[in-house]
């Protein structure tokens, strides 16, 4: 791999670790509710831009299954996927989310032998093993905690009960996300192949699509649950720049210069520089948003994200 493609994988790798934390933030201000209805905007106006500069006047091939196609692999991934990521770094902090997430390539590798007939590799199963005993660790290391703190201290039970249920819901979350991810790569890749899209062709269909359904299940929000939601014209300037952001970075520009990298070199090279995305964002949380993870929640981590490059190679 020459000098630019390990730039370029690395820079994906930041991009990745800087969403969750721009996430974070704006949830200061707003409810997970508001973020795909929000990212969709600077998705869909990124990729409009992309498509204009490199490929005006076309439009990529389209057929009813290819569309199908599509819908379920947006509403997998970013409808389903971001919505349960984002309410598990509410949770439990982005550090925790994304290296839980990260395990979504045992997902793909395990839906990759039924969807695409891929052969299983002997490192599929040690990852697998890394991953789950990865969790696993962090959460029993989340409940020793809570014992700890509260142990000798009188407090109010429903108070310690929510701060117990929210860490398993945050952990849950947070393996849905992955689950959601991981089924979706091989769709994608299918779709990609199908109907020979590129990267840019692919990610503004996406956004397109995205855009849609981000506002269609506002819509249904507003109309049925309207206790969940708030109002996007209250909502601060500086939470509408957190999403937005968040969308431009974690989704569109990310997403392409991926496609790109993993059509230029392989994936086995690609994927474990990108892999560093976890261990960036536990940096970054540590900066700027004062996250600080125990050294046995440190090893979980470093497990999840083992197990996730050994499926990966």
């Amino acid at each position: 791999m020459p000098l630019w493609g390990f730039l370029a994988s690395l820079l994906v790798a930041f991009m990745w670790a800087v969403s969750p934390i721009l996430q974070k933030e704006g949830l200061k201000y707003g409810t997970p509710n508001e973020i795909p209805a929000v990212r969709s905007i600077s998705f869909f106006l990124t990729m409009a831009a992309l498509m204009l500069a490199t490929q005006p006047g076309k439009m990529p091939f389209m057929t009813p299954k290819l569309f199908a196609g599509l819908l379920v692999s947006v509403a997998l991934s970013s409808m389903m996927g971001d919505l349960f990521f984002a309410v598990s770094i509410n949770k439990i902090g982005a550090s925790l989310a994304v290296s839980i997430s990260s395990s979504y390539p045992l997902i793909a590798a395990l839906v990759s032998v039924f969807a695409l007939h891929e052969r299983v590799k002997p490192l599929v199963w040690c990852g697998t093993v890394f991953i789950v005993l990865g969790i696993v660790i962090i959460q029993m290391d989340a409940s020793r905690r809570k014992k700890i703190k509260t142990g000798f201290v009188v407090e109010d039970f429903g108070e310690m009960l929510k701060r117990r249920a929210d860490t398993r819901k945050g952990i849950l979350f947070a393996s849905v996300s992955a689950l959601c991810s991981g089924i979706n790569i091989p769709i994608l890749k299918l779709l990609m192949d199908k109907g020979g899209w590129n990267p840019t062709e692919s990610y503004f269909m996406r956004a397109a699509v995205f855009f849609f359904m981000a506002w269609g299940m506002r819509a249904i929000q507003r109309r049925w649950f309207p206790s969940s939601i708030k109002n996007l014209a209250k909502l601060p300037v500086s939470a509408w720049i957190y999403f937005l952001a968040s969308g431009v970075v974690g989704i569109a520009l990310s997403g392409v210069l991926f496609g790109v990298c993993i059509v230029r070199f392989p994936v086995s090279v690609v994927t474990p520089i990108t892999a560093s995305s976890p261990f960036m964002t536990v940096m970054l949380s540590r900066i700027f948003l004062k996250e600080h993870l125990t050294r046995v929640q440190s090893a979980g981590i470093a497990l999840v994200i083992a197990g996730s490059v050994s499926v990966s190679l």
